[in-house]
């Protein structure tokens, strides 16, 4: 027999370093593809923890707009317990790698965020008053509910793996103005303006106690004869006799000065729309001084009362100025906020000391509200609630 030829050999000695570098690649490619798989049961598992703490947060944020604050009580303690109680129901609500999570009560945090545009603002806890924030924290690691197991990792000695996601949720307060978010779309402001000592004075009387004689039942949207805790005042005559000009009732143009009845009663039962907020530039906010300037109309008469009447239980934004100058429709007011209330009782006949329009303070929330960059003050009118981080 003759030996092998070099050839030969050398022939059969690449054969067999390509099969051992052909096993080698195959072992690392089912490693990465094994690993691949892992890596988009993770994916999924973290964009389902995701949507899970949006929604939580979103959920959990609304519960911070409670009855208690329009009634003017400093304690939070039941907004916080259903804020934290609606983001753990939520959270179960939605089933994650098949298995509905549950939340640590550590990974609910209620609290203040003054600007939410900056991402590195800590939520503060300090005062309750003021909460308008949510950080909702949905885990399945060794904390909560357990790590995703792996199905491929073992193979690099991996068995599991720690996955979790974080939303926060703020409504925002510190509205300075308003603008329409569509042709269609109008801003639900009346054109009457109230003093901001008796805004003041409706949440907080100084002379004795609070007037409380109807009460709203969002369940059937209607208004009764009753108490519901949260005080009432008469919008009628404006803001009362001692704070405005002869002549006039707390009643602004809001839009072109012309005084136009037909104009006031639209705006009352429909809101502002394009063509009222075109005389202000596209949007109705405060300027720079945080002041804003409305001439004064002839007041508010009897010829509203069916207006007015249509919109009774429904909620409003009404101006609130700091002063005025000047008489009747010639009259100039300093507007230097805007608050939300809800229209309880109008009677717009007979004597003069029996007429009323019965407002109450309200939650307002504006999908075309303008706030402040920073914090602001609340007058109970918010931005939606929003994801901010």
């Amino acid at each position: 027999m003759k030996p092998p030829s070099p050839t030969t050999g050398c022939r059969t000695s690449r054969r067999g370093t390509a099969v051992v570098l052909t096993a080698i690649s195959m072992t690392v490619l089912v490693g990465f593809a094994a690993l691949a798989v892992d890596m988009g049961i993770l994916y999924n598992v973290k964009a389902e923890l995701q949507r899970t703490a949006d929604s939580a947060a979103m959920a959990a944020a609304w519960q911070l707009l409670d009855p208690e604050r329009l009634m003017g009580l400093p304690d939070m303690s039941e907004e916080i317990s259903a804020a934290i109680g609606e983001a753990s129901a939520y959270a179960t609500r939605n089933k994650v790698a098949g298995e509905a999570p549950s939340l640590r009560t550590a990974d609910v945090v209620v609290g203040y965020i003054s600007n939410p545009n900056n991402l590195a603002e800590e939520i503060t806890t300090g005062d309750p008053s003021t909460y308008n924030s949510v950080q909702v924290i949905v885990r399945r690691d060794s904390l909560q509910n357990g790590p995703i197991p792996l199905l491929f990792g073992r193979i690099f000695g991996l068995t599991s793996a720690d996955v979790s996601a974080k939303a926060t949720a703020v409504f925002k307060d510190g509205v300075i103005g308003f603008r329409t978010t569509g042709p269609t779309d109008t801003v639900d402001m009346l054109p009457f303006a109230l003093h901001i000592d008796s805004w003041n004075d409706m949440r907080h009387p100084a002379h004795g106690p609070i007037v409380d004689n109807y009460s709203y039942d969002k369940a059937t949207q209607t208004v009764t004869a009753g108490s519901d805790g949260i005080s009432e005042f008469n919008l009628y005559p404006g803001a009362g006799v001692d704070q405005l000009p002869p002549g006039n009732f707390g009643t602004v143009d809001l839009g072109a000065p012309t005084n136009a009845t037909t104009a006031i009663a639209r705006q009352i039962v429909y809101g502002l729309n394009e063509t009222d907020l075109a005389y202000f530039g596209g949007e109705i906010k405060l300027g720079a001084d945080g002041t804003l300037l409305l001439n004064g109309d002839t007041g508010l008469s009897a010829g509203f009362s069916d207006e007015l009447a249509a919109i009774v239980g429904k909620q409003r934004i009404i101006p609130i100025f700091s002063r005025v100058d000047g008489y009747g429709e010639n009259a100039m007011f300093t507007i230097m906020g805007f608050g939300g209330i809800r229209i309880l009782n109008v009677k717009l006949t007979g004597a003069m000391n029996k007429k009323q329009v019965i407002i109450q303070p309200e939650y307002f929330v504006e999908n075309g509200a303008i706030a402040a960059t920073g914090s602001g003050t609340n007058y109970f009118v918010y931005q939606p609630v929003r994801l901010v981080r």
